[in-house]
């Protein structure tokens, strides 16, 4: 299989989380925060976490990391509920609104928000405004936590707007909205998505996520997100080289009222062991219409599909099955229920899924929702190359979504569940 695409972000991933590890400890400055208050710094030219109230918070912690020239700043947070209740004002600067994590004053430097678990761990917008912006030229890492009740009514990203580089790990995104791009997430520049689930997020374009630039998502799931244009997982920009990779990520019940149910692609996207399930276009049934229950591809555009699974999608919140729209070039093989408005390419073998063999989205083991391969799915032990299923890199893909071990009889399974792999018991509730 030669599959040639934009080079990979893989690697900017693994350094945002491996660079602060290997840096001296004495490299690093560590806030440890005290109190759920939303109260600012006292002094940002001390370098020292302190408010008031003789606290270390997390609007203070971030202030501070703004304006230090240290390599890497770690900023914990205990369990707890973190509401922002300081109202957008002015220029909605550091001090107030939403978390505002500034462009670095000193080169290579990297702020990292830490929390003790996505289900105890929560920063809450108080649908007030964004909950995270993060500057341009910042490297930033969110780990452990959820995002929710963002509000970003003067401008693109619910949850969160990214102009730099971000990684988000082991996250919850849920129940932000925007009345533009991004209900969940909005990037314009480098995202990496790793063990999140994104869900029930809303906006004009891009429910779940909308991206310029570079975004990969990993491990992880896209559900219940909703766009009132087009684009209810994701939609993909065709500015500034809009290029979406998906490896062992699943997407399902999102909904368009326009086009692209799952994923609108006007830029370039790769899936890899993919699972688009259940997704919705013209999910309102207007005058408008929209097309693409699954995805759709804009004319022009290049849109990769490689051992995915993209059935049972729908368009006008009806039992329409419609799949795809667009040409998909498909390598591997792949499985669909109604490709009726698609052009496959590709060297691909492509195939039709049986209904009663894809499981109900639900918590199959592991950290994020699965759509499981139930007995006699066809996606079972399926796909072609003996070396088994592999990312965007060529890389064998040695685990399935939930971090069950691939692979499981005597070939990897299409999509991202790899039927009768186990799961560790220690991430079977994960953090939904």
């Amino acid at each position: 299989m030669n599959v040639t695409h934009p080079t990979s972000i893989l690697a900017y991933a693994l350094l945002a989380l491996a660079l602060p590890a290997a840096r001296p400890a004495h490299a690093d400055t560590v806030f440890t925060v005290n109190t759920v208050a939303d109260l600012i710094d006292d002094d940002i030219s001390d370098g020292l976490c302190h408010t008031s109230a003789n606290t270390c918070s997390l609007r203070a912690a971030v202030m501070q990391a703004n304006h230090l020239t240290v390599p890497v700043t770690r900023i914990q947070l205990a369990a707890g509920t973190y509401v922002l209740d300081r109202p957008p004002s002015g220029a909605d600067g550091e001090d107030s609104g939403d978390l505002n994590l500034t462009s670095p004053i000193a080169p290579n430097q990297t702020v990292l928000v830490n929390g003790a678990g996505a289900a105890s761990t929560i920063i809450d917008g108080n649908q007030s405004d964004r909950v995270f912006r993060i500057h341009l030229n910042r490297t930033a890492t969110l780990a452990g936590l959820t995002v929710r009740n963002g509000l970003g009514l003067q401008g693109q990203g619910g949850g969160i707007n990214s102009e730099g580089t971000l990684t988000v790990v082991d996250c919850i995104v849920e129940n932000n909205m925007s009345n533009s791009a991004g209900g969940g997430i909005y990037n314009a520049a480098t995202l990496n998505l790793l063990r999140t689930t994104v869900r029930s997020n809303t906006g004009y374009v891009g429910g779940g996520i909308y991206m310029r630039g570079v975004t990969a998502i990993r491990n992880s799931t896209l559900h219940n997100n909703g766009a009132t244009g087009a684009g209810g997982g994701v939609f993909v920009s065709i500015f500034d080289n809009g290029t979406l990779y998906v490896v062992n990520s699943t997407f399902g019940r999102n909904y368009s009222n326009g086009d692209g149910g799952a994923i609108d692609s006007e830029g370039s996207t790769f899936l890899y062991n993919a699972t688009i399930v259940d997704n919705d276009a013209d999910h309102d049934r207007d005058q408008f219409g929209g097309i693409g229950g699954g995805v759709r591809v804009s004319s022009g555009s290049r849109f990769v599909v490689v051992n995915s699974l993209i059935a049972l999608n729908t368009v006008l919140d009806a039992p329409i099955y419609n799949d795809c729209s667009g040409a998909l070039e498909t390598y591997g093989r792949n499985f669909y229920y109604d490709v009726s408005g698609c052009t496959l390419t590709g060297s691909g073998v492509n195939g039709l899924i049986t209904p009663g063999t894809l499981g109900a989205l639900q918590n199959n083991g592991g950290p994020t929702w699965t759509h499981a391969l139930l007995p006699g799915s066809q996606a079972i032990d399926s796909t072609l190359s003996v070396l088994g299923c592999v990312d965007e890199t060529g890389a064998a893909l040695t685990i399935d979504q939930r971090g069950a071990a691939r692979t499981f009889g005597p070939r990897c399974d299409v999509g991202a569940f790899e039927a009768g792999a186990a799961v560790d018991r220690i991430f079977r509730s994960g953090f939904e």
